[in-house]
This record gives structure tokens, sequence and C-alpha cells, in this order.
């Protein structure tokens, strides 16, 4: 078994985020372990890999290494066959700050002399162009980040709570109670706007039928339904936590407007629930060559928010993509608290 530390110049790539943050990692450091592979977990919201070596005195010893979600490790070239039990590889990473921990954030396996990347590595290809724009909202949409995003969360530890949401007492009592362990995201709990709004997977948005449109997202395969022209939102309409949406066309917009929201645990940010009284306004345009899609959203929830907020996104037409099956596993999502020990 190798065990070496080196300078690490990390290599981002826009639209790669983590459902948590990857602060525990030292990012400046790789680690290399050479061994046998002896698990490759293809769950979400991340994969796992297993690597056991072996020293000269016959001791072996297990490393954990932490990979992206599938449908990120797709766009890398992954699929559930690339590792199996059994491969020697040699496997390169960013090992936890606390030296006890045998865990990594994986960057490269090598097998056989191929490089295979998780993270980082040498140029992708490029995706393909966008020759056509869309017209009618239709197509695929990537969020597009600015030059500042934090790709892995390293200046945001889970346990660090930056809370901007204008809230009320109730909302407060929730941001004072904040406990990184209770995040719901790693119960693989239902999200709901405007968390899906922002997140690096990409959507779909269909136009099926004069009286709807569908909005796919791939995380947690979640789909919406948008009802062209209704008057109101029906009173016998069930609460969930995507809540019923209405549609229109305005001056070139496309108005939703969503209600019958259920409560949410941290439904309006992170550490803040959002409830039933909750509504949205989402307002979409389209560039005038139908490549660039831009959002105005606005939220009120008086049960946890004294005023409105409003967020922006832009996001671009992903040419030829097709969204990737995306099922948040619970067991795999807290994983990483107990990852190497």
């Amino acid at each position: 078994m190798r065990f070496v530390l080196a300078v690490l110049s990390l290599l981002t790539c826009t639209g790669i985020y983590a459902h948590h943050s990857r602060s525990n990692f030292d990012l400046d450091a790789v680690a290399e372990v050479e061994g046998v592979v002896t698990e490759f977990s293809w769950r979400n919201p991340h994969a796992f890999a297993v690597v056991t070596a072996t020293d000269a005195e016959g001791n072996e010893t297990d490393w954990t290494f932490e990979l992206n979600s599938t449908p990120v490790l797709g766009r890398f070239g992954w699929t559930r066959e690339t590792l199996k039990v059994g491969d020697r590889v040699v496997a390169r990473g960013n090992p936890d700050r606390d030296a006890n921990k045998r865990f990594l954030y994986a960057s490269v396996f090598i097998r056989d002399g191929e490089e295979i990347w998780a993270w980082g590595g040498p140029p992708r290809e490029a995706p393909p162009p966008v020759e056509q724009g869309s017209r009618d909202f239709a197509g695929v949409w990537r969020i597009r980040f600015g030059p500042r995003f934090d790709v892995l969360g390293a200046d945001r530890p889970d346990d660090v709570l930056v809370n901007t949401l204008p809230v009320t007492a109730k909302g407060q009592a929730l941001v004072d109670a904040f406990d990184p362990d209770k995040n719901p995201e790693w119960d693989c709990e239902p999200r709901t706007m405007p968390q899906i709004l922002g997140y690096p997977y990409p959507f779909e948005i269909v136009r099926d039928s004069p009286e709807r449109i569908l909005i796919r997202y791939e995380v947690d395969n979640l789909e919406r339904v948008v009802h062209l022209n209704a008057a109101a939102h029906p009173a016998t309409t069930p609460a969930t936590p995507l809540g019923h949406s209405t549609g229109r066309f305005e001056d070139g917009e496309l108005i939703i407007d969503t209600a019958r929201f259920s409560l949410v645990r941290w439904g309006n940010g992170e550490g803040v629930d959002s409830g039933e009284e909750k509504t949205t306004v989402e307002r979409y345009s389209l560039s005038e060559d139908g490549k660039v899609l831009n959002l105005l959203f606005t939220m009120l929830d008086p049960e946890f928010l004294t005023d409105p907020v409003t967020i922006e996104h832009t996001y671009d037409l992903s040419a030829g993509y097709q969204l990737q099956d995306y099922l948040c596993d619970p067991e795999t999502s807290r994983r990483h608290l107990s990852a190497g020990e």
C-alpha cells in the first residue's frame, strides 16, 4: 500500500455540485492508495468505492472513496460497470482532514494503465453546440453558475449556517436550533422550491398539451404539472411538496403561480422550514435566440418569512441531453457522516 501527499491543483467543472460540503476533505492534497476494489456502490446522491490495501505483513486496510452522483459520473463516461469488485487499481483522491479517517474524495482510478477520472482530469469533450434555440420554452435546461460558485463547497462547512432569509419569530427559532445532522436531504426527504430551481442537475420543459406544461427535474426524478389558463388552485387539491401550479403566457413570459404546498423541512432554505401558506411566482423569459432561459422567482410564506424573497437564475439550453435516472438512497445519503471510521 502506498500513501503519499502532494499538492493538487483543483480543476473545477461548472455545474458540478455536491449535496453536502466537501470542506472535510483537504482539497490541496492528494492521497494515493493501491489495492483491490472490494465495493462499488452506484447509488445517489453519491457513489462510493472501497479499495482494500494489503501491506508487506499481509494486513488489510479499507479505504473509502466518495464519488459524485451517478448523473455527474455519467458525464465523465462512467456506468455502473466502470469499476468491478476484484479490480486492482491505484486510486487517488483528497484525504479527509481527520487523519484518523480512511476517507477520500475520489479524483482518479488507474486500472491496467488506464486513467478513469471521477473528478477533474484532462479537458473533456465539449457538449455539442445548440444549433436552434427554443421558441416555446421547451427543451432541456442547465443552470448557469457564476465564476465564484463554490463547486465543492470548500468554503461552506455543513455545520455553519449563514441565514439571509427575513424570518419570523418561528423561523428564527429554527435558525437558532440549527443542527446540520438533521439536514432533510440526508434522509432523502421530499424537495420543493426554491431548492429544485437552483440545483446543477438539468430539468426539461415539455409542451405536450394545450392544457398543460410538464417540468421534469433530473434530481429525484421529480415532475411538475403546470395547468395552463386555470382560474385558481382548487381547494380540494391535496397539499404536496411541489404544490399545485397554474400557468399563463403574458408579454412573452411564462408565468407560473403555485400554492397548496405541504410543510417541508428546510423548504425555504437551509435550516428554515416552509409551510402550507407558502405561495410562489415564477416568471420565465427567453433570450432573443432562444438559447438562454431567465427566471425571476418570488416566494411568500407568512408562517416563516416576514417579507417576500426574490431569487434570479439563468439557464442554458442543453443540446441532445437526456435526463438521467436519479433516486436518492437514504443509507447512501448519510454514508459520508461515518465513512472511513
